[in-house]
């Protein structure tokens, strides 16, 4: 008996959600941030490379996640919302691989690197976190509005708490002129606060597209057309 869509949909959120979780939990506790001296920059990758490597090969299988949980959900949404959701989730699942690929770099041959050029390396990668905000404000602004006006595609709830989510990442793009603490570029406030917002608002749209998924059968999928007939 084939897999259903919904009981799809449901699979891969979580097992990308386990693999975001076990690539944060793989890197430790003791991981560099942007206030890091060059030479604790190259210390911690000397002495933690594989669990660079370790967080990079469990990032690529989060950015997978996302893609199908894009292409699931986009389905269920009308043009152009379809459109623009899809490109933030393509577009943060693009961003989060270019910053694996920068950690798994600095992995391979830390002690080669100068401290000055581990240090701007690895800055490059902390903006992963203010950047990746367009993306996920455009996700997320893409389903809220379709709470608002005379045909309400969404309901209440998902409606404000894209708005929410959407406004925090909106907000959050001021770690781009942060040096340290709380708004620190690839800092708390990007991996942790708006993370846990994320999970929440990602969570929210699972479930609402579950339900939605109730109403369509797989051919019906392919259009977002409702089903009309046995």
């Amino acid at each position: 008996m084939p897999i259903s869509a919904k009981s799809f949909l449901l699979i891969n959120i979580l097992l990308t959600a386990a693999f975001y979780v076990f690539s944060f939990v793989a890197l430790g506790g003791s991981v560099p941030t942007i206030e890091s001296t060059g030479t604790e920059v190259v210390a911690w990758f000397s002495e933690n490379g594989t669990n660079a490597r370790i967080y990079a090969w469990a990032s690529t299988f989060v950015s997978l996640g996302l893609m199908i949980f894009a292409g699931q959900v986009s389905a269920l949404l009308p043009a152009p919302n379809r459109y623009i959701f899809f490109a933030g989730v393509l577009g943060f699942a693009i961003t989060a691989q270019v910053q694996a690929w920068v950690w798994a770099g600095l992995a391979f041959h830390p002690n080669g690197l100068s401290d000055e050029t581990a240090r701007v390396i690895f800055a490059i990668a902390a903006y992963w976190g203010p950047v990746v905000n367009a993306s996920s404000t455009a996700m997320a602004m893409a389903v809220a509005v379709l709470g608002f006006g005379t045909e309400k595609a969404i309901p209440p709830w998902l409606a404000w708490l894209s708005v929410l989510f959407g406004l925090e990442q909106a907000i959050e793009t001021v770690t781009i002129f942060g040096n340290s603490g709380f708004i620190a570029p690839g800092g708390t406030m990007n991996v942790y606060f708006g993370g846990l917002l994320g999970f929440i608002w990602v969570g929210g749209v699972v479930r609402w597209s579950m339900q939605k998924l109730d109403a369509f059968n797989e051919v019906d999928l392919v259009t977002a057309a409702p089903k009309d007939g046995p």
